[in-house]
């Protein structure tokens, strides 16, 4: 019996005896796919702190977290804080300035020992070798402290409100849990990317605001503190893996975004106001403007200087609006002749005529310690109501 084991397709039917050659392709796709995966790994590793990393690893591989201890070291270039890490019967310690500081440098030594005991993929830190993994790791402390984006401001007007954000846990979600770390957790067991975190400052409320990224989504908290925003976009961006997308579009904000604009706007013009030199020639100025004030006449009243030496000061404004067109002057007869371009150009000049002051009196005071300073503060009342005054009722 002849043996048919080396035959191939080829040998048989191309009259090729050459076994065929296994293709390459499927392996060349998984080594691509994984370089892909190690860079995303190392970006979204890049853009934490050893604290982030040690506390998600922790919750990952041991499900526990650290436990801490402070002394407080004196010195004599200010106090010192020695700060106490303890994890699995592992115990390190780290001084610094500020108790902040101190806990960052004793997660950066428990991680470079995590790496000397063989524990770096438990805790997600990439490199292929124990090298690479050291030099990730000094990376994230020798970064530039921009990259972190903490301390950015930013205005109401620069906030995208398309992202669901959230303020406030329900009152059916327990806002004491740790979401970051349940977050985490989801990710590893269903074989996910985990989070990014960036933070900002709004400059309106002083408030902090933290976005929670994985691929495509986001989802934001807003709270005084970092951590605690932090824990609400964690909570929003759990909710939308576990229950839809659907399921946080509610967490619209948008309107109280706009309310801030307003106040950021009303904010700029009082600082605009404050730092204007001379205040009188500025209300001047702006009642001369025609396109708002027919007339006016400016007038101060009852200069007196009380008992502590303080000048106070009346100013008594009157004002005239000027004539613009009735609206029923532009229909010009028929209803059929009002064309498109009319009706545009009507509703232009009735919300024109909306924003123009009322006519008659209005009076502010001042106070100073002189009588020009009880001027100014007048006029800088004037301005104010002026600018910001909403003439449309």
């Amino acid at each position: 019996m002849s043996n048919i084991s080396g035959l191939t397709f080829e040998s048989v039917f191309c009259g090729s005896d050459t076994p065929l050659r296994p293709s390459h392709c499927d392996n060349q796709i998984t080594q691509i796919s994984k370089a892909a995966k190690s860079k995303d790994d190392l970006e979204l590793f890049m853009r934490k702190t050893p604290l982030m990393i040690l506390e998600e690893g922790a919750k990952g591989a041991y499900q526990q977290t650290p436990s801490w201890s402070c002394a407080e070291i004196p010195s004599t270039s200010g106090p010192e804080f020695e700060m106490t890490l303890t994890l699995r019967g592992k115990t390190v310690k780290a001084r610094a300035s500020s108790k902040k500081a101190g806990k960052q440098k004793a997660a950066l030594e428990y991680l470079h020992q995590l790496i000397n005991d063989g524990k770096r993929v438990e805790f997600f830190i990439p490199g292929d070798t124990d090298e690479e993994a050291r030099a990730n790791v000094n990376a994230i402390v020798e970064r530039p402290q921009e990259d972190t984006k903490r301390g950015v401001s930013i205005t109401a007007k620069e906030v995208d409100k398309s992202i669901p954000t959230v303020k406030e846990f329900p009152p059916n979600v327990d806002g004491g849990k740790n979401w970051v770390g349940a977050l985490q957790e989801k990710c590893q067991k269903l074989k996910l990317e985990g989070p990014g975190y960036d933070d900002c400052k709004i400059e309106s409320n002083s408030q902090f605001m933290v976005t929670c990224s994985m691929k495509n989504q986001k989802t934001r908290g807003i709270k005084p503190k970092i951590k605690h925003a932090k824990n609400l976009a964690a909570w929003l961006m759990l909710k939308s893996l576990e229950e839809g997308i659907e399921a946080v579009q509610n967490f619209d904000l948008s309107t109280e975004f706009e309310e801030l604009e307003v106040d950021e706007h009303l904010a700029s013009i009082r600082n605009e106001v404050f730092n204007t030199k001379d205040k009188k020639s500025a209300l001047i100025d702006l009642l001369s403007d025609k396109a708002r004030f027919s007339e006016y006449t400016l007038d101060f009243k009852l200069p007196t200087v009380n008992n502590f030496g303080i000048h106070q000061i009346l100013l008594q404004i009157e004002i005239c609006r000027p004539d613009t067109p009735d609206s029923d002057d532009l229909q010009m007869g028929a209803e059929h002749t009002q064309t498109p371009e009319l009706m545009k150009a009507m509703a232009e000049k009735e919300q024109q005529r909306k924003k123009l002051p009322d006519p008659g009196t209005r009076v502010f005071s001042g106070h100073g310690t002189s009588e020009d300073e009880a001027v100014q503060s007048a006029c800088k009342s004037a301005l104010i109501h002026f600018h910001t005054y909403d003439f449309t009722d």
